[in-house]
């Protein structure tokens, strides 16, 4: 008999068999293959571990199977304009040569020559070798764009985790000018929301600002539910009561499921729970903790002493209640809190209280 493979997964970008379709990915899809969308930017904003990277790898496998695009994720850091050039230069169509005059004095020298009569003998061969200074990147990668458009080809360029360099302010801004030229090529990023604003402030990346942003929200509690049922071999009930566990946070839904399908026979939820919030703590939270401003860290902490989450005790516990306003706006930007209901802020991670409990005065 052989084991049954663990149907979850903490690998970021991958979902696995437990992949729950949100339609982020549908829809970036469906716009960037149609001929008469003319949407050519989109950004996908949320939480450390919402699943942001997972929809982004579902755009970029489904795309490159597609041999009517040609896609090119780059890494967030380095030089994205000069990778990106040297990844479109390695296609075949691409021609990144340019002939140019070596002068030898052997005439022994290779390839065609031709020689001139004086008092001594000169042979003049031709060599081919890069030109890599003769044009601007941006002449370089534009002219690139032109030919593989020429070919029929629509390209994509995609950055995961993205964040303010100049490299890649130089890039959205080739990017945003050869889409005015009425190129066929794409944009798809992820980041945090307060990653992505910096960007705003270029005056020459307007298109970027204004491009289509799509938040990656909870996963739907009976989605989860049934996956729980399905993935897990469990009923409903019980299902439920996992699912309760993850507030629909996509990185708690993939690590509590890995370890309740791990767990001995005679085990229970309230036994793993050390060790999901040990993962939680360890390989999520810490990171959004300490990306949190002193404000921002004191209005999460008075969420936490008010129980209720009611805006006027969080104020009343606070030490300025007139900052209020602008650290919620903040919190809510960073999809750390939610107001769905009227003159409360719920926090939207699952055992973080417990989390500020523990750690949050370091």
């Amino acid at each position: 008999m052989t084991n049954r493979i663990d149907p979850f997964t903490r690998t970021p970008g991958i979902a696995g068999e437990a992949y729950i379709d949100n339609k982020v990915a549908d829809e970036i899809i469906a716009n960037f293959t149609s001929d008469i969308s003319s949407k050519y930017v989109y950004k996908i904003t949320g939480l450390r571990g919402s699943g942001k990277s997972v929809e982004y790898g579902k755009v970029i496998r489904t795309l490159k199977a597609d041999e009517k695009w040609l896609v090119y994720p780059l890494s967030a850091a380095g030089d994205v304009v000069k990778t990106l050039i040297s990844k479109l230069s390695m296609e075949s169509f691409i021609d990144s040569k340019s002939k140019v005059t070596e002068v030898s004095s052997s005439v022994s020298a290779s390839g065609d020559a031709f020689f001139i009569s004086g008092k001594g003998d000169v042979s003049i061969g031709k060599k081919e070798s890069d030109n890599e200074h003769f044009y601007s990147d941006e002449a370089a990668l534009s002219k690139m764009i032109a030919t593989a458009n020429k070919k029929k080809y629509k390209v994509l360029v995609a950055v995961d985790d993205i964040s303010k360099t100049p490299e890649m302010v130089k890039l959205l801004s080739m990017i945003g000018s050869m889409i005015l030229e009425g190129m066929q090529i794409y944009l798809l990023v992820t980041g945090l929301s307060e990653n992505i604003e910096e960007f705003s402030s270029e005056k020459n990346l307007t298109f970027f600002k204004r491009a289509d942003s799509i938040e990656i929200k909870a996963l739907n509690k009976y989605d989860i539910t049934a996956m729980y049922q399905k993935l897990l071999k469990v009923d409903a009930m019980e299902a439920k009561k996992i699912e309760e566990e993850t507030k629909g946070y996509a990185y708690a839904y993939q690590v509590l499921g890995s370890l309740y399908f791990g767990k001995a026979k005679e085990e229970t939820i309230d036994d793993l729970i050390p060790e999901y919030e040990r993962i939680l703590f360890r390989d999520s939270y810490d990171l959004v903790w300490k990306s949190l401003s002193k404000g921002e860290k004191e209005v999460i902490r008075c969420i936490c002493r008010s129980k209720d989450g009611k805006a006027e005790n969080i104020k009343n516990l606070m030490k300025n209640k007139s900052t209020y306003p602008v650290y919620r706006s903040r919190l809510l930007n960073k999809h750390i809190v939610d107001d769905e209901e009227r003159g409360y802020l719920k926090i939207r991670l699952p055992r973080f209280e417990r989390f500020v409990e523990i750690w949050g005065n370091e």
